[in-house]
């Protein structure tokens, strides 16, 4: 049996270089309401759901209500990667790997559908989406990556996750499948992934199959299944 059954990515700082447009942004929104992010501010948004983003925003100083943040930082950061969309070395070349073997990928991001729509289309290699704006539960909950192993029938214990992000990466590892670990804007604790990796140069596809897949349980978390497939983008 082939093995994984399904790649799935998360985007922003794993799939692509976003983390600082995304902090930029949030910086930006901070400037003009006359407040200072704090480190820690800025760190709590690495990874985290849009509605924590605001969250986090708002007990800053930020003005507005919740949706009026979440839509101007959507705004800001489409317009930004409009401009300069970066991919993370590695990541490009693994992908097209996978690809060509017959494996199906999913981007599984917090970011909302205006912008993962943007970054699929720009990637050379076909990719499905679960955007953060599909689920009621932003990570670390595990709804997104259990979504997308639904959509495309396959056991989430025989997906393979890639994170950059604590946030993320505890999504992954509650979801049930091989969450490989991939730090970047931040140093990452791996102790629950099932690898570490400095990063995604020179990565191959023998390396997600040298690591094993989690035997599939029953009676475990579920979403629902939706009407229609995932179409890769």
């Amino acid at each position: 049996m082939s093995w994984p059954d399904a790649v799935l990515w998360d985007m922003d700082g794993t799939l692509i270089d976003s983390e600082r447009a995304w902090l930029g942004a949030a910086e930006a929104l901070a400037v003009r309401a006359g407040v200072t992010l704090r480190r820690a501010d800025l760190d709590r948004l690495v990874g985290a759901s849009m509605s924590t983003t605001a969250s986090v925003l708002t007990a800053a100083g930020v003005t507005g209500s919740a949706a009026e943040i979440v839509a101007e930082l959507t705004e800001r950061v489409r317009d930004g990667l409009a401009d300069d969309l970066v991919f993370r070395p590695g990541a490009l070349p693994l992908a097209a790997e996978v690809h060509a073997a017959g494996i199906p990928q999913v981007i599984v991001s917090m970011s909302h559908r205006a912008i993962v729509d943007h970054v699929a289309a720009a990637s050379p290699v076909p990719m499905a989406s679960v955007a953060g704006d599909d689920v009621e539960h932003g990570k670390p909950h595990p709804e997104a990556y259990l979504t997308a192993a639904s959509r495309l029938g396959v056991a989430i214990e025989r997906c393979i996750v890639l994170e950059d992000s604590a946030t993320g990466l505890a999504a992954g590892v509650a979801s049930g499948a091989v969450a490989i670990a991939v730090p970047f804007y931040l140093p990452l604790d791996a102790a629950a992934a099932a690898a570490e990796w400095d990063d995604l140069a020179g990565r191959r596809l023998a390396d997600l199959q040298a690591l094993e897949p989690h035997p599939v349980a029953t009676g475990t978390l579920t979403v629902p299944v939706p009407p229609a497939p995932l179409e890769e983008k």
